[in-house]
């Protein structure tokens, strides 16, 4: 057997003074490449002198993305949706699928981009994660590609769902915190935006249950952040960073005109907490605090402690979603529970039963499924009965 070293695209570019990826292009016959044809001859020729044996890679075949689920994600910050990607994913694999998360930010015209790349490249189907705003273009596209969506009801669009029933959540929040003795009470939310039909259905459904209870919903005073943006640093919790800082804000300003109203002897309003039936709270007049979601709760338990309050000694907190990180014994949040993991299973299930049906081609008056999970309020050591009587911590103010 000879050991004579076999010639290599670098031997002939050093014999040639041309470059190695000169010499490969030239001997591929790329002709999206221009050299002189003095050049494409000596390296060729050379090639033949040394015996050099071209040999064209094998190209990778497109990826088939038919076995691919999108899941449409509006934020990566909050542990419902890192949770729920996990339980679909684990369902999807069980199945052989695979699953590539689209995350939005909220915007529809990246939402658009993704149902774009799920019509083109044939995907297995799509799970919605919350409310699209691409609403025309989803009751267009879910006739070619199965379409799941785990949200609130909708009756703008024509798609299977895993019905939430935010507000069905609030009433179960609002109850518990009348019957331990509470009254006047804040929902602590992220941005209203008619799009965000959970945050607003849960508030509804908190005025809904003071209502039934012969209660004035004016009683729910609303603390809201103006916009919506993520944090500039990949390690942020914009809605952990919401309820913090609308907490803080709150008793900043509350303490300001408690105590330029002192001394005047009349009572002090605050303007910042104006709800949207257009009551005012009065300081101190408030004993529980209520988050769009768990972080949200998490972020006003921080700015509570912070500035000197005990919870649930002096004031009550609690959130939405039974997060893995409400259980946690530092913070033992008392929430609602929506049943995550259940759900991710039951979108993909749902997913492949669609994915069937429109194997055996097109049906008259197919029926779109609609299943509701029951909301489950988990009562932890963040909640209790209101204090009687609260000074504020003026110095934890400054």
């Amino acid at each position: 057997m000879s050991d004579k070293k076999k010639p290599t695209t670098r031997d002939i570019a050093k014999a040639c003074f041309v470059s190695q990826s000169a010499v490969s292009m030239i001997l591929s016959g790329r002709t999206d490449m221009h050299f002189s044809r003095e050049t494409i001859a000596l390296v060729q020729e050379t090639a033949a002198k040394m015996g050099y044996v071209y040999k064209p890679r094998k190209r990778r075949e497109k990826t088939d993305m038919r076995s691919t689920i999108m899941v449409m994600c509006p934020s990566l910050s909050t542990q419902y949706y890192t949770t729920l990607i996990q339980a679909i994913t684990q369902a999807a694999q069980a199945m052989g699928l695979y699953v590539l998360v689209a995350y939005t930010n909220r915007l529809e015209d990246k939402e658009s981009y993704y149902l774009h790349m799920a019509e083109d490249n044939e995907y297995y189907g799509i799970i919605y994660t919350f409310a699209p705003k691409a609403v025309a273009f989803l009751n267009r596209l879910y006739r070619k590609i199965p379409i799941v969506m785990i949200n609130d009801y909708n009756p703008e669009l024509k798609l299977e769902l895993l019905e939430l029933d935010s507000k069905k959540s609030g009433h179960l929040l609002a109850r518990h915190l009348l019957e331990l003795g509470h009254r006047e009470i804040a929902y602590v939310t992220t941005p209203l935006t008619p799009a965000e039909v959970p945050r607003l259905r849960r508030l509804q459904g908190i005025k809904e249950e003071y209502q039934r209870q012969s209660l004035s919903p004016s009683l729910v005073h609303v603390l809201e952040a103006r916009t919506e943006k993520e944090p500039s640093s990949a390690v942020g919790n914009k809605h952990y960073e919401t309820g913090y800082h609308l907490i803080l804000d709150y008793f900043r300003k509350t303490s300001r005109e408690e105590a330029g109203t002192a001394s005047a002897g009349t009572p002090a309003t605050f303007s910042g907490t104006k709800d949207h039936s257009g009551a005012r709270c009065v300081p101190g007049s408030i004993t529980a605090f209520v988050g769009t979601n768990d972080f949200v709760a998490i972020g006003i338990i921080d700015a509570l402690k912070k500035l000197g309050y005990s919870v649930p000694g002096d004031y009550s907190v609690c959130g939405f979603d039974n997060t893995l990180v409400s259980s946690f014994s530092g913070i033992s949040l008392t929430t609602i529970d929506h049943c995550i993991d259940e759900k991710g299973a039951q979108a993909v299930e749902m997913l492949s039963n669609q994915k069937k049906r429109m194997k055996d081609g097109p049906q008259k008056n197919t029926p779109l499924m609609r299943l509701e999970y029951e909301p489950q309020l988990v009562v932890r050591h963040s909640t209790g009965k209101p204090r009687k009587h609260l000074q504020p911590h003026w110095n934890s103010l400054v």
